[in-house]
Order: C-alpha cells, then structure tokens, then sequence
C-alpha cells in the first residue's frame, strides 16, 4: 500500500488538517473556522476540548471519509499549532480550565515584573536568550498559581495545545523545544532542556512541565480509545509537532541560514532561519523544528485582524456596491492600489491588541495619523496595510540586528494573496518575496515532521526542491526610498505617544 502522512495545525482561528503523499501532493485537506475567548481584559483563551481536540477529531474525520483512505496507510501524524499556549490537566489528563494563548494574553503583566524581580532580568536573558514578555509561558504558569490556587493544586500537568492534542492520542505527555523555549524562564535555550535553578527561582516545580524532544521525534502511537474516537489506526506513529510559525517556514524549505517566511495572518509573523541560537532583545530566540537549527522571529498582535476590522466595520455594503461581483477585499485593494506609497501623508501604527515584539506592551493602541478630509475609506485601507508593512520591517531590522542573514525571502498565508499588500511588503522592507500560489503552510510542514519521524523522509531535500514560487515580487527602489522617510516618522510615533496611548488603555479599560 502507498503511504500518506498527516499533517494538523492549530491556529488562533482556525483548524486546518491535510493528507499527502510522499511526493508531497495534496490528497485531500479540510479546515474549520472558530474563535476566541476573552471572559476578561487582557485575557485570550481556547477551549481545549472543543477547539483542540474536538476539531482535530472531526476535521481527521471528514478527511479520512472524503479521501476514503484506509487509515493503515497513514505512516505518521504531525500537529503544528499557535504557541506557547498553557492549560493545565488534572491526574486523569482532563483540563482544568481553558487554555491560555500566546502573547495575544496580557493578563500576566505582574507576574512578569516578580519574575525579573527574583531571578534578574540579565540573567533570564543570559539562560533563556529572551527577555521576558506577554508571549512568555512562564508567568502565566505564575499567574495560575497566584491567581487560581484551587485549580493549581490540582494540576498534575501543563501541556500547550500541540501537547494536549498528542496526550489525547497517545496518553504521553511531551513538548517541542521549539514551544519550550517559550516557556522562558525555566527553559534553557544553550542546553535545550528545562533549567533547575530557573524553576527553584521562579518558585515552581519542574515537574510540571513534560519532556521536551525535537519536533520530528516520535512521542507515541495512537491508542486504542483515539482510534474510536478519530478513526485512525491504532498503533500509528504521532510525532512530538511543533511551532505554527517555525511550521510554515519548513513548509517552503526553509531550513538553511537565512531562510525567511513573512506570514500574512490574523496576526503577522517574521522567522528566519540561523546556524545557531542568537540573544536579540525584544524579537524571539528559539531552536528550529530541525534537529540542530535555530530561529529567530517575531510577531505583532495583529495584521490580518485589522484588516478584516476595517472591511467589516467601515467598507460595508457601499464597497460591495462600488465593486459589484468582487469580494469586498479586492475592490478595496483596487482602489488603494492608486493610490501613491504613503498614502498621502497617512501613518497607521498596528497595536489594535496592543504590541507584541518588538515593542512587548500589551497597551499600546492603534493609532491612524496625519487624517485630512480629503482622504477615503481607500486611503485608510491602503495605510493598514503599509502599517502591518511598517511592523514587518521592525521586526525585520531586529532580526538583522542579531547578525542574522536574510536570504531566500517567502510570503505566505491567506493575506499573502494580495499582490498588493505583498508589493507594499516588499516596497517597505525591500526584499524580495517569493510568493507559493497555494501555499499549505504550517500543516504541510507538520505532515513532512511526521514523514521524517516515521521513516518516509530521511532528510529535507524533498521539501527544499518542491517549493515552487508562483510569482516572484521584487522591491521597487523608488518607492522604498519613499517608505524610508514614513517609517522614519512610524518609529517615532509611538514613542511620542505611548504615555498618552497608556492613558487612554486605562480610561477604555475602566
């Protein structure tokens, strides 16, 4: 029988679950949309048994009965998902309240300055090669304790949401070094395992936290009870997963220096590809999903958020009408495309959830500068996307600041199919982007981990020589001389601002 091979994701709004080949061909893929929860201020979470597990089952479901693929053929599983995320379970494995998202939660603020506070900021730096932030695991796993103590007494395990998934279908509890170098300040980045003195320090027992393995180590086989409830085989290869992000950077084959991968998403990320780990304040620092490789990345709090914001609350049925037979995205990209670079005089800073890197302050807000009554709704669509533009090519300036080389340059996810917004990438940062026009992204690349753990692949060649770029988008020097002197003013904006952004953060917040 011809294998195939499993690949799943887990992302902040959507699940997405693919089957391929050896050759890498798409057998059948499916996804499902859901959203988040935010019961209070600052605070972002998953149900774990709905959206994590509950969607893995149905969408493995609805692959295996579309396919019609006996599940024997399937060699091995890989799940990828948004991280670090934090839930804890009790003894029998069942979790005891939703899980915590990635940076997108800020409610650990004080837990954060207590941690800096007992253990040093320089030496978390020194042992984590990360500062800490809102997308730190660590203080969250604090803030559990200090916040929910009935339900931390009670918690045997914390797992992320690729964790949680593999203990449902193998009962092992395991972690990615990828997603435990988020789990700053207990992981130690130079030794790749967890740090005694950071858990002694943070007051915290390290066994808490599983085992961490690479991501393409096997972690177990499906059980019996999964089986029932996915309709995979029992005895099929789950291998440990990984990063969402790092995830789509393998997906176009980026595993040499200097690989990097811009993804367009719900919230926008930049990750390349180092020989060995780096120390970079404010931009994150972590092993690869290769087995001896590093990257280096970053990510705002939102990107394609705000665009969808704006489409939803502003375009409205006039776009619809002006555009007729266009979704509303591309007539709005129509118009802003006539518009000159800069869009006359229009700075939008995207913090509308705040700042993750390089600026980690959860209070930011978005800001719109340089409004006159003659600018449209295209003017202002055209300037959130050169915003997100700007945000790229700070995280971007933060990565080569680390002595990172930015070599083969690669645009994917949903918002990535704009060839505009791709040129206003391209034309602010001024790299090319190559473009894969059906890009699969993280699923792909947890499916090829899956193929490399259960002995289909024996390296990464395959991946490497399969990425086709669809299109190719230079930058224009022209217009990256023009977006020059708006980013000079987009960097100095949020200094000028932040104390009264601060203010305003309190004032909405009461």
């Amino acid at each position: 029988m011809d294998e195939c091979l499993l690949g799943f994701d887990i992302g902040t709004t959507n699940s997405k679950g693919l089957l391929i080949d050896p050759d890498l061909n798409v057998i059948e893929s499916a996804s499902l949309p859901h959203g988040v929860s935010t019961p209070e201020p600052g605070w972002v979470e998953h149900e774990p048994s709905e959206i994590w597990w509950g969607e893995f089952t149905e969408l493995i479901r609805e692959l295996l009965a579309v396919s019609e693929i006996d599940p024997e053929r399937i060699a091995g599983i890989g799940i990828s998902g948004l991280a670090p995320s934090v839930l804890p379970l009790d003894e029998s494995g069942a979790p005891l309240r939703p899980g915590m998202l990635y940076g997108v939660d800020t409610r650990a603020g004080e837990e954060i300055k207590l941690l800096n506070e007992w253990i040093g900021e320089e030496r978390i730096l020194e042992v984590c090669g990360n500062s800490l932030s809102f997308q730190s695991a660590g203080p969250k796993i604090l803030w559990l304790k200090r916040n929910e103590p009935e339900i931390f007494e009670r918690t045997e395990t914390i797992v992320d949401a690729v964790g949680y998934v593999v203990s449902q279908l193998t009962d092992e509890y395991v972690m990615d070094n990828a997603v435990a170098s988020f789990f700053h300040p207990l992981y130690n980045l130079k030794e790749l395992e967890w740090d005694a003195e950071m858990f002694e320090r943070a007051g915290l027992d390290p066994e808490l936290l599983p085992e961490t393995k690479w991501s393409a180590e096997v972690a177990g086989e499906v059980t019996p009870d999964a089986a029932e409830r996915t309709g995979l085989a029992v005895g099929t290869p789950v291998v440990t997963g990984a990063v969402d992000a790092i995830a789509a950077l393998l997906s176009v084959g980026g595993v040499e220096p200097g690989d990097t991968v811009f993804m367009y998403g719900t919230t926008g990320v930049v990750y390349s590809t180092c020989a060995e780990p780096r120390t970079v304040p404010g931009v994150w620092s972590t092993p690869h999903s290769v087995e001896g490789k590093y990257a280096v990345g970053g990510g705002m709090a939102t990107s394609g958020a705000i665009t969808e914001w704006f489409a939803d609350q502003f375009a409205g049925e006039a776009v619809l009408d002006e555009g007729v037979g266009k979704g509303k995205y591309d007539h709005l990209s129509e118009e802003a495309a006539e518009i000159d670079p800069g869009s006359e005089g229009l700075v939008v800073l995207p913090y509308f959830s705040g700042s993750r890197t390089p600026l980690n302050d959860d209070r930011a807000r978005g800001t719109i500068a340089g409004l006159t009554l003659s600018h449209t709704k295209y003017h202002v669509y055209r300037a959130i996307l050169e915003g997100v533009g700007y945000g790229f090519r700070h995280n971007l300036e933060m990565i080569e600041h680390a002595d990172v080389p930015i070599g083969r340059t690669f645009a994917i996810g949903g918002g990535a199919q704009s060839d505009l917004w791709r040129q206003i990438v391209s034309d602010i940062t001024g790299y090319e982007q190559k473009y894969v026009s059906d890009p699969l992204g993280a699923p792909l690349g947890s499916a090829y981990l899956a193929g490399i753990g259960s002995g289909v692949f024996d390296g990464y060649d395959a991946l490497k020589t399969s990425t086709t770029a669809a299109t190719t988008t230079p930058a224009n020097p022209a217009r990256t001389a023009i977006y020059d002197e708006y980013y000079d003013v987009y960097r100095d904006l949020y200094p000028a601002m932040k104390d009264e952004m601060h203010r305003l953060a309190s004032l909405g917040n009461k």
